[in-house]
């Protein structure tokens, strides 16, 4: 498009022709921008949250991107959440197999901080069935574009940050600090690949918690560095 755009261009100015049709061929219909398929730095990963947390979007809404950070789960698995999923006692929450990509029921434990969000979130949510009800309707959750936009509204710094870019994020992490992949890829609900993935049902319940407690305790760490930011009582936990 580039290359015809300028070739038009030239034959305008020689009078060879009066019209430029790359010129009216938008760029964003031919191509769009992609994730830059990387994995947010530990610093990026506190500086997004206290951003997160300073600016001035609705507290649900910072508490779900929180939440998307720790859990490891798809947006809109997050964001049409339902109460009825969700154990407190247990410390779980269990996707059911109609929500999830590869019609599988996925169990989430849940560490503290979660539960300390989520008990909170229950508060703001007045009753609704959804974990994040809609600002118009307590019957209906938030649009799957809600925290897109909230995002939007931040200044960052960080090049062309997507959502999904938090799995990524924790997945990088995780094995950086040594975990076992297969418990990683678990948490993410991805399918293990050839002959191990046929043989391996294991769910490895308490190894994923106790990764999914470090994770929690490790972005907390991040969030702290460089200014404290008042973000909830669930900080206190370490």
């Amino acid at each position: 498009r580039n290359i015809l755009k300028r070739l038009f261009s030239y034959a305008i100015a020689r009078q060879k022709t009066q019209f430029n049709p790359a010129a009216a061929i938008e760029g964003r219909f031919i191509a769009q921008a992609s994730s830059r398929d990387v994995a947010l730095t530990s610093d990026e990963v506190g500086h997004l949250l206290r951003s997160i947390y300073q600016s001035s979007m609705r507290r649900a809404n910072k508490l779900a991107l929180h939440l998307l950070i720790l859990t490891m789960v798809r947006k809109t698995q997050m964001t049409e959440a339902r109460w009825d999923e969700i154990d407190l006692e247990k410390t779980e929450w269990v996707i059911p197999a109609g929500r999830m990509k590869k019609d599988k029921a996925q169990i989430v434990p849940l560490c503290k901080q979660a539960i300390a969000m989520l008990e909170e979130l229950q508060i703001l949510a007045s009753g609704s069935e959804w974990v994040f009800p809609s600002r118009n309707s307590l019957k209906k959750p938030i649009s799957h574009t809600t925290l897109n936009a909230a995002i939007r509204t931040l200044e960052l710094d960080i090049q062309q940050f997507v959502i999904h870019d938090f799995r990524r994020t924790a997945s990088t992490h995780l094995h950086e600090a040594g975990f076992n992949s297969d418990w990683v890829e678990k948490c993410l609900a991805h399918e293990i690949k050839g002959i191990r993935g046929v043989y391996n049902k294991a769910q490895y319940a308490d190894q994923r918690r106790e990764m999914l407690q470090w994770w929690a305790d490790f972005v907390d760490s991040k969030i702290e560095e460089g200014r404290k930011v008042v973000i909830g009582r669930f900080a206190d936990f370490h």
